[in-house]
């Protein structure tokens, strides 16, 4: 059981560097008629990649993304290996981290409009051409890492490690293992105010994680002849997950009021996927896809949580959750090149998703029996069959005009037992179209019209309660998806080999607004009617030698919008809703998760020391505050500091990359103001008022860490 003695212890603006020099040195990038870019493989030998990860982290203007709230595997992110779309729901970061580098012969960023692609939906896309392994460029890569996370007086690692292997001359495995272990630990303090403002107490939240787990993955990739191409994937992690929590509230003059011990298991926890698909090519004109993904998910927890009220009560909590999930999709797809001016594709996808929950909540007086607490909807079974027909042009109109057009048929049935019972049927219909147009080799416009439907998360349809932020969420079987018309323009400019800038801009008009609704006097997650997104997005990076920094370079992407719905409680409008959610892996690099936020920026600055073979760099990102709208409380997350991360890299010793970093060096707090209200919100009658002072905000406390990363 945790104790008291394990527990001790503005802005930024950036000018925008346009520069037309590049790197001494460089391997040149290739801008081609149709506005695609390739970047051979010398292009990113500054960096010192070890994996493709390394180098499409690198590639000017353009961000990778997973595109995971979409429905259907057509739109699975934005990522190509050898002109295909993986068979796989895995990141795809993650699944660059398993290619070694010097596999890679050159990445290609392309237009999602291009009619040789495997992927639709995308504006941008990168393809990584991977070389066929052989004896010289089998390899296994490997990266050894230890971190330390503030406060939490003990030391984490991570080993990772891959292997190409060359099977037979038309076939290759690649295998990936890692054993990544996070001990962190986080740090709260809550200050209790009236409705006044008076100070009726304080809280001391503190969190110990041990997250421990094992990821196995091998992929295939098989030419059984000449019109041929099998790939196969599959991945198993376990995890060993433990949480301790000790939670101790004083009143305002400073006497004990409470004080929570808890111990949290992650039992049964893994996850698991299978995937593969067939491209066969029947003429020279027409081809065959086939391509299915199965995947499972376990996760049994149980939390005991002891509570004495002072002076003199005791009580036992138990809650006991177990989840069971899986996915299953076949999809085929058939393309014909019916001419020069139009390569037509039609298709089908069918899947089957499940959510099997289970939570049961015990209480216990000290010297009493136990009482079984009631809740609405905590057993759900939700299944999803879904099937759907496609058909997409891409008309080459001229060599500077691309025009692609499509349509989407979807049906699906939605069943529920379990506490409820309940069975819908949905049918959609999504048109989507894209125009781009190539000005020159070196710059491109984009226009986009979609009507887009998301995907439905299973874990909403039944009940959860945060015993720690004492916050229940009423499961929803009525919950159905947001749907939007999304319009989108895009300017891509090349201005060198390292020199790109890309601005978007955005306009969404969005149906059944996901957000939090009141059901039975509780909250739960549902729809609020009909709202608006409007935005801009920058993407760029240039190198600095226009201002005396021959090797540095500056990359920034940055985002601004508004949102706008009417809050189904008070009436008024207001900005989408923001739940709370994380930042980004505690302790890690930095991510662009923006949500619905006003606005979030990451600026990166790279400078290389060629002739110390090192190199040292830093990133910042920021974001606006945020705003969560519940039932009787509204909460508010201010960060007013950036986050700051610094790193410093060498390859005295080839083909070896020591990198030693500082992540949230700043570890700057985040205040969360939690603030009731009486009756409910439309009252607009304040009760009492909660301020959080969270050391390090949602994304993790300070990290220093070394890693060493290479191939052999």
């Amino acid at each position: 059981m945790a104790n008291w003695a394990r527990y001790a212890a503005s802005g930024l603006v950036m000018a925008w560097a346009a520069t037309g020099a590049a790197w001494a040195q460089e391997a040149p990038a290739a801008a081609r008629s149709d506005g695609a870019t390739t970047f051979p493989a010398a292009f990113f030998a500054p960096y010192n990649p070890v994996t493709a990860a390394d180098m499409v982290a690198r590639v000017p203007g353009f961000e990778l993304r997973d595109g995971d709230e979409r429905r259907g595997f057509a739109s699975a992110g934005n990522l190509l290996i050898n002109g295909e779309r993986p068979s796989s729901k895995t990141s795809a970061a993650e699944l660059l981290k398993r290619i070694p580098a010097n596999t890679v012969t050159r990445i290609e960023l392309l237009s999602g409009a291009q009619a040789g692609l495997d992927v639709r939906g995308q504006s941008q896309l990168v393809n990584v051409i991977v070389a066929r392994s052989t004896q010289r460029t089998a390899a296994t890569t490997y990266s050894l890492g230890l971190r330390h996370l503030q406060y939490s007086n003990r030391v984490g690692w991570l080993v990772q490690a891959s292997r190409n292997f060359q099977l037979a001359p038309n076939a290759d495995l690649a295998v990936d293992i890692q054993f990544p272990n996070l001990l962190g630990r986080g740090d709260s303090r809550d200050v209790l105010l009236s409705n006044t403002g008076a100070v009726t107490g304080a809280r001391r939240v503190l969190g110990k994680p041990q997250n421990i787990g094992v990821q196995g993955s091998a992929s295939l990739r098989w030419r059984p002849g000449p019109n041929d191409r099998v790939n196969a994937n599959i991945q198993a992690a376990p995890n060993f997950n433990v949480l301790e929590t000790i939670q101790a509230e004083v009143t305002g003059a400073g006497a004990p009021r409470s004080l929570l011990v808890g111990d949290t298991d992650y039992d049964n926890n893994y996850t698991a996927e299978l995937g593969a698909d067939w491209d066969h090519q029947i003429s020279s004109t027409l081809s065959l896809k086939l391509v299915g993904l199965l995947s499972n998910g376990s996760i049994d927890q149980r939390d005991v949580f002891e509570i004495q009220t002072f002076p003199s009560s005791f009580l036992t909590r138990t809650q006991s959750r177990e989840t069971r999930n899986g996915e299953r999709i076949v999809r085929a797809r058939l393309k014909w090149t019916a001419s020069s001016a139009h390569t037509l594709e039609f298709g089908a996808e069918g899947a089957f998703n499940y959510r099997d929950t289970t939570l049961d909540i015990v209480n216990q007086p000290r010297g009493g029996a136990p009482v079984r607490v009631p809740l609405a909807v905590s057993n759900a079974r939700v299944e999803e069959t879904r099937g759907e027909v496609f058909a997409t042009d891409i008309w080459t109109l001229s060599p500077a005009w691309t025009l692609e057009y499509g349509l989407n048929v979807e049906a699906s049935r939605i069943t529920q037992s379990g506490d409820q019972r309940k069975e819908r049927s949905f049918r959609y219909v999504k048109p989507r179209a894209t125009a781009t147009h190539v000005l020159n080799p070196n710059s491109t416009l984009r226009f986009s019209l979609t009507r887009d439907v998301a995907q439905l998360d299973f874990a909403e349809f039944s009940s959860t309660v945060d015993f720690i932020n004492a916050a229940t969420t009423q499961g929803n079987p009525n919950l159905v998806p947001e749907k939007a018309w999304k319009a989108r323009a895009e300017w891509e400019q090349r201005l060198a080999p390292r020199t790109a800038l890309t601005v978007a801009a955005f306009a969404d008009r969005v149906d059944d607004v996901h957000d939090l609704v009141e059901i039975a006097g509780q909250d739960a997650f549902g729809n609020i009617g009909r709202g608006r997104r409007i935005g801009v997005e920058v993407r760029g990076a240039t190198p600095l030698t226009v201002v005396g920094l021959p090797n540095a370079e500056l990359r920034v992407t940055a985002l601004w919008q508004q949102t706008q719905v009417t809050d189904p409680i008070t009436g008024d409008k207001r900005s989408f809703s923001v739940p709370l959610e994380r930042q980004g892996t505690p302790g890690g690099s930095p991510t662009f998760n923006t949500g619905n936020k006003d606005w979030a920026y990451v600026v990166t600055y790279r400078h290389n020391l060629p002739e110390l073979k090192a190199s040292w760099g830093a990133s910042v990102v920021g974001w606006s505050g945020r705003e969560e709208y519940r039932r009787i409380e509204a909460i508010t997350y201010r960060r007013p500091a950036p986050r700051l991360d610094l790193f410093v890299e060498t390859t005295q010793i080839k083909p070896v990359t020591a990198r030693l970093f500082v992540n949230n060096l700043l570890s700057p707090d985040e205040t969360r103001t939690r603030t009731f209200y009486q009756g409910s919100r439309a009252s607009g009658v304040v009760q009492r008022v909660e301020v959080r002072d969270a050391r390090g905000g949602p994304e993790g406390v300070r990290t220093v860490g070394f890693q060493v990363s290479g191939r052999f």
